[in-house]
């Protein structure tokens, strides 16, 4: 019988569907490096959260076969290595799309209003504070969608209701009946929201630093729940004391959880979240499902229909 190591909660959300399909589930809270040398070395396929997989670690899981993101983003593995060592790796294409874009979405909605600065000085008893502060209608705004996958796509969707310009930056120009595509620095300069949901690679690396944020209106927000190499962080803090730009809300950061001592804890212009957005019960049953069946593809010998490399068997 092989071994799958899964997190707990992807268990959960399957209904047991590899102990079904006859694999030994080891379920674990979060598979990183440490974990699952602990809990079976000769395991033969894992569910990976966002955790990094050194490459150093192959070499001691001799049975390993498959890697499943259980997501989209795949930039904690080196997944050309793995290709060397004999592994799949996989994702879930789509299926936190509609989660994440909500969420954008709401991000948007809440810059625009200000919402979180007005709660947090009412929770102050800051009353008169709260009550002269003054937010935007998002209607007739400029959104610059930077990245036009499946999420920045349903993002598009659904703000053609509110009334807004849709701006769009791609290296591939699919078909949209949503948005203008245009290049970055025309996004950046015209754009009132500029919400990221690009892939993390070496090419989108600080993709927005220093120059970029000047270009950005100052009363410009960003809205990041891609990747947090995607933007340079101390430029971004810069930028938000400094008030080049009105405001931020980020969900994912260079180091998670964000550190203690991170200076976005100290601004008040900033709403954070913890890598939450796609917290939600339909997107982690869709991720969960995507990520067995990808394990159960490769390990019944079949070529999963989510890979991400491939691999010299």
């Amino acid at each position: 019988m092989q071994k799958v190591i899964i997190p707990e909660i992807a268990d959960k959300q399957t209904d047991h569907y590899l102990t079904k399909k006859g694999y030994e589930v080891l379920t674990v809270t979060n598979p990183d490096e440490a974990t699952i040398l602990a809990t079976a070395p000769d395991v033969a396929g894992i569910m990976m959260f966002v955790s990094p997989f050194p490459n150093e670690l192959y070499a001691k899981l001799p049975r390993l076969k498959v890697l499943a993101r259980y997501g989209v983003g795949y930039d904690s593995i080196d997944v050309d290595y793995a290709a060397t060592q004999g592994v799949w790796v996989t994702n879930t294409p789509g299926a936190n799309a509609i989660s994440v874009a909500e969420n954008a979405v709401t991000d948007i909605m809440m810059l625009s209003k200000r919402s979180f600065e007005v709660s947090t000085l009412m929770r102050q008893g800051k009353l008169s504070k709260a009550k002269g502060i003054f937010g935007h209608e998002l209607a007739g705004a400029t959104v610059g969608i930077v990245g036009y996958g499946h999420i920045g796509q349903a993002v598009a969707k659904m703000l053609s209701g509110f009334g807004v310009k849709t701006l769009i930056y791609n290296r591939t120009k699919r078909p949209t009946e949503f948005g203008e595509y245009v290049d970055l620095d025309t996004l950046l300069k015209q754009s009132d929201y500029v919400t990221l949901h690009i892939a993390a690679t070496e090419q989108t690396t600080h993709l927005i630093g220093e120059k970029e944020l000047n270009m950005m209106k100052p009363g410009a927000s960003l809205i990041n729940l891609a990747r947090g190499s995607v933007v340079d962080e101390p430029a971004l803090i810069s930028a938000l004391k400094s008030h080049q730009i009105a405001s931020a809300a980020l969900d994912v950061f260079d180091t998670e959880p964000l550190p203690a001592d991170s200076p976005f804890y100290q601004l008040d212009n900033v709403f954070l979240t913890p890598h939450t957005a796609s917290n939600t019960v339909e997107a982690g049953q869709n991720m969960a499902f995507g990520a067995a069946k990808m394990i159960d593809a490769v390990l019944s010998g079949q070529t999963p229909k989510w890979a991400v490399n491939s691999p010299q068997l």
